[in-house]
């Protein structure tokens, strides 16, 4: 067979669209182009898996069965091996994590590089918290009156920052008679969680990184204060309530992550 020259043009013309195309995003020098990092979020309880309903033993014999779990995430950062922790640079970026919803996710762009820890925001920062208007924002937006889905106070300026809510029963009893409800917000009760990656992880340009961020409901009650659910069944985190602190420091140190 003859090759002509325009054989020979057309190959490399080819050959240079297919290498082009190959070298995006793995092979070039554009840090500029962001990766994406996916945080699946999962309830356990005593670190097997909880789901909503589940009647599971507390550390102190109660029966409990959660009904709503939910929770604010924010200012979610990554710190890399020069120290330094990168984040999204909207300030009104949340999320709203809701445990009714079937595979709850908080997803989120970042520069490639190689990355060993992750830090959050337990609630909303006090420069959100108290400053912005529900009203203002879009309604899937997750601090707008809709996508707040009841986490606004409407008599106390701001938002809710965790919903822990349910049913338990006495020691000695399997009736789930008493309710508990554990509303916890105000500026004092946000959180700064950090967790440290047991291997650095590396966010490639233009893809995805999943990892598993769980919540560990029992140790919300006992991680760094023992909270009988009888004995303090609920709280709105109103003036002088120290129950709301107690149980913010509790669910900081209840999260893990699963690389």
């Amino acid at each position: 067979m003859k090759i002509t020259n325009k054989n020979l043009i057309g190959a490399a013309l080819l050959t240079a669209v297919v290498f082009a195309g190959c070298s995006f995003p793995y092979f070039n020098d554009r840090t500029d182009v962001p990766g994406t990092l996916r945080l699946d979020v999962e309830a356990t309880w005593e670190g097997a898996p909880y789901a909503l309903g589940d009647v599971a033993t507390d550390y102190a014999g109660h029966q409990v069965q959660l009904q709503n779990l939910q929770a604010y995430i924010s200012r979610v950062e990554l710190r890399n091996t020069a120290g330094e922790w990168v984040g999204n640079e909207r300030a009104d970026e949340v999320h709203l994590v809701d445990f009714k919803v079937d595979a709850p996710r908080i997803v989120e762009p970042f520069p490639a590089g190689t990355y060993n820890a992750i830090r959050f925001g337990l609630g909303l920062p006090p420069d959100i918290n108290g400053s912005v208007n529900p009203a203002d924002f879009a309604n899937d937006h997750p601090l707008s009156v809709e996508g707040s889905a009841g986490m606004f106070w409407t008599w106390l300026t701001g938002y809710i920052f965790f919903k822990y809510e349910g049913r338990v029963s006495p020691v000695g009893s399997e009736v789930l008679s008493e309710p508990v409800a554990y509303h916890c917000g105000t500026n004092e009760s946000y959180r700064e969680v950090v967790l440290e990656f047991e291997e650095d992880v590396w966010i490639w340009q233009q893809n995805l990184h999943v990892m598993r961020l769980q919540f560990d409901a029992a140790s919300a009650l006992y991680a760094t204060e023992p909270i009988d659910v009888i004995d303090y069944p609920i709280t709105h985190n109103g003036p002088g309530d120290t129950l709301a602190f107690a149980l913010m420091d509790n669910i900081a140190a209840s999260w893990t992550l699963v690389q």
